[in-house]
């Protein structure tokens, strides 16, 4: 889907099909921001799997992953599985005076978020110099901002109507002088957070049935 039909949506229901009222940058610019602000409620929707060369060090932080949700293996360079990565906690092991030990007869390795950043982990044991590792990852990446000429990433055409109701909250919003606007905008910045938040909800309760299937549950 193209931006431009986007635009033709938002103008539909703007009741300005002529282009009278507003200029197609300002309908893109409300766009990104909706975006921008679906990814703060629900990263979950901008799920990814990525795989990266992890740095020679302890410290990891790949610029391909926004938010970074877990280290899922160690791979190749095209994602094909060569060994675990298990996630610890490095700060219960320490507490406990307990240290992870990787046995290096294999390449499996361990790893832990960062505390308080978005996509920081650290690895054990450190990648040396002379290695080449590559992990897969599951992220949440930010779409690139969209432009007047450009295709919609396919994680904002699978949100194409919450983005629309986004977008027409930020149009009627601005209609300060009209009663009847500002209540269309709040209609349609509520119907954005139910729909985002929903989805959010709907995730979670999925992925803990996953979850609890994979290790026996019921």
């Amino acid at each position: 889907m193209q931006a431009k039909d986007f635009i033709v949506r938002v103008r539909y229901d703007y009741n300005d099909i002529d282009a009278d009222r507003i200029e197609d940058p300002l309908i893109i610019n409300y766009l990104n921001e909706g975006v921008a602000e679906m990814f703060k409620l629900n990263p979950n929707k901008f799920l990814k799997t990525v795989v990266a060369k992890l740095d020679d060090s302890d410290l990891q932080q790949p610029c391909c992953c926004d938010l970074l949700l877990s280290v899922d293996a160690i791979t190749d360079a095209h994602g094909n599985f060569i060994a675990e990565m298990k996630e610890v906690d490095n700060d219960a092991q320490s507490a406990f005076g307990k240290k992870n030990c990787i046995s290096r007869k294999t390449d499996s390795r361990s790893y832990s978020k960062v505390a308080n950043t978005d996509n920081q982990f650290t690895v054990k044991p450190p990648v040396s110099p002379n290695e080449t590792v590559y992990a897969r990852m599951t992220c949440a990446v930010k779409p690139k901002p969209v432009t007047l000429e450009g295709e919609l990433d396919e994680s904002i055409t699978e949100n194409y109507a919450n983005l629309v109701d986004y977008v027409l909250y930020r149009l009627f919003g601005a209609e300060t002088e009209s009663t009847t606007s500002q209540q269309k905008a709040a209609m349609y910045y509520k119907q954005f957070l139910d729909r985002t938040l929903l989805q959010e909800q709907v995730q979670t309760a999925f992925t803990k049935k996953v979850l609890l299937n994979t290790k026996g549950g019921k």
